[in-house]
């Protein structure tokens, strides 16, 4: 069964096909499928809109690995220099700014949010990934990388500012924006793309930006061109190439990249690689939503994983919480919805956890080559749905469905693939038996439900509702009983 994937360059789905197995692709022979994924600017501390991209990156990686067998390099980078509050070049630096409000230096703030961020990633069920660079480790390989695009003169110079990219001489930029990417191209006004006075073109970029003669930055370097930052762009084509060359598989990230970053991206590294396209497939996760408008730190409109655990859930929830919404649809962040993946879970894991872990199939490699040990026909009725799934862009939701479906009829083989799955893909416990949580109760809102009770026996039923919506918002639920009441997370 052949796996598709939506690429975003293309705007179809396509089978997957390997550059090592694709008979156009004549580079140096590959043994590995290459795939990069643009991670966090570390200045703050992560909302759950980065915990999507982290568990997408890793969902692409592990179907990849252990679905399909193929050998993986997977890159995911740590900005740690120079990200402008806007896209559009200009603004403050992030880790600047931030510097400031933690009292440390930008150093030390990039370290302090990449040690906070990778232990989310552990805490994630997220194995390493094989490289994970920083911005500052490849600024000479920067300044090469634009050097190149200056010698092919596709740049100017405003001088006490930066070095732009002339994006008018690119034939097709903006090609990843849409199927109509010209007229795109003329809708872009200030606030997407600055239009700045000195630019010759709303869409050009910086490459590189001069530093201040009467400002002294933490975070600048010594340059051909005297002293300089690098521009953000730049970075993901050179840490992308000195781990998985001038070409490759597979590029991951946000949406919200499309139109600015991985454009700039393609512009760049297909002038100076000379590879049409650089990268093969293109794929984005979708926006969380908060309040029915995209999460943000910068809207104030965003909600921590530590604030998620803070409301008694847990890690193993919140990947759960994923799985329940295809990668590439906007995912709705509410109580409820948080409280059903929690539930839903728990429920599984009652039913698996009784089960035996079985290794039946782990002499085999990919999930195709299973079909030929089958034996009983229950267990060919479960494998067809999970791979159906699973080779359809990756729909986790359906891959839950399935096993909800099955759990019931489950024989010595659906617990080996179950198993399977688990250990490689799913990563949420399904075989770990969960005692029963013990809650205390706060005394203040047993007051608050014990007033209820008072108001409805005085008929106050107006007051009876405005308590009931106090302890909701405190996060308890209140069911009335013949007797008197039960109080529940």
């Amino acid at each position: 069964m052949k796996l598709k994937i939506y690429n975003t360059l293309t705007r179809s789905k396509e089978d997957f096909i390997p550059l090592m197995e694709d008979p156009n692709y004549h580079w140096p022979k590959k043994d590995f499928v290459g795939i990069y994924s643009c991670w966090p600017t570390v200045y703050s501390m992560p909302h759950f809109g980065n915990v999507r991209a982290w568990f997408t990156a890793d969902l692409i990686r592990n179907t990849i690995k252990y679905i399909l067998w193929y050998k993986t390099i997977m890159v995911s980078n740590f900005t740690d220099v120079w990200h402008l509050v806007w896209d559009g070049d200009e603004g403050e630096d992030k880790l600047e700014k931030w510097s400031r409000i933690d009292w440390i230096s930008a150093r030390d703030v990039a370290k302090r949010y990449e040690e906070i961020y990778t232990k989310f990633f552990q805490d994630l069920n997220i194995s390493p990934f094989d490289y994970t660079p920083r911005a500052t480790e490849s600024i000479d390989d920067q300044i090469k990388f634009i050097q190149d695009i200056e010698s092919k003169w596709y740049t100017y110079t405003v001088p006490w500012d930066w070095i732009y990219m002339d994006t008018s001489s690119i034939s097709d930029y903006g090609k990843l924006l849409w199927a109509n990417y010209k007229k795109a191209l003329d809708w872009i006004q200030a606030g997407e793309r600055v239009d700045l006075w000195w630019k010759k073109n709303p869409t050009d970029f910086a490459l590189w930006k001069f530093s201040p003669t009467d400002e002294k930055r933490q975070m600048e370097r010594d340059s051909p061109r005297g002293i300089w930052f690098p521009g953000r762009h730049s970075e993901c084509c050179v840490m992308s190439s000195n781990h998985l060359w001038s070409q490759f598989d597979i590029h991951h990230g946000w949406v919200d990249l499309i139109p600015i970053h991985h454009t700039n991206e393609i512009a760049q590294s297909e002038l100076v690689f000379w590879n049409q396209p650089r990268v093969k497939y293109r794929m984005h996760n979708e926006f969380v939503l908060m309040n029915g408008k995209k999460m943000s730190k910068s809207d104030w409109n965003s909600v921590s994983p530590q604030e998620v655990i803070d409301k008694w859930y847990s890690y193993l929830d919140m990947r759960f919480f994923f799985f329940t919404t295809h990668y590439r649809t906007f995912f709705d962040f509410t109580r409820d919805s948080i409280q059903q993946a929690q539930n839903t879970r728990r429920n599984l894991v009652k039913k698996i956890s009784k089960l035996k872990p079985s290794n039946l199939f782990d002499d085999i490699q990919s999930f195709n080559q299973i079909e030929d040990k089958l034996k009983s026909e229950i267990w060919k009725k479960f494998r067809t749905p999970i791979m159906e799934a699973v080779c359809d862009d990756i729909n986790t939701p359906q891959v839950i469905s399935t096993i909800n479906s099955y759990i019931g009829e489950a024989n010595e083989e659906i617990v080996a693939m179950l198993y399977r799955l688990e250990i490689n893909f799913l990563k949420v416990w399904l075989f770990d038996s969960m005692e029963e949580e013990k809650i205390e109760i706060p005394q203040e809102i047993v007051n608050l439900a014990q007033q209820r009770i008072q108001a409805k026996k005085d008929k106050n039923y107006a007051l009876a509702d405005e308590l009931r919506n106090k302890i909701q918002e405190a996060w308890y639920k209140i069911k009335d009983t013949p007797e008197w009441f039960e109080i529940s997370k």
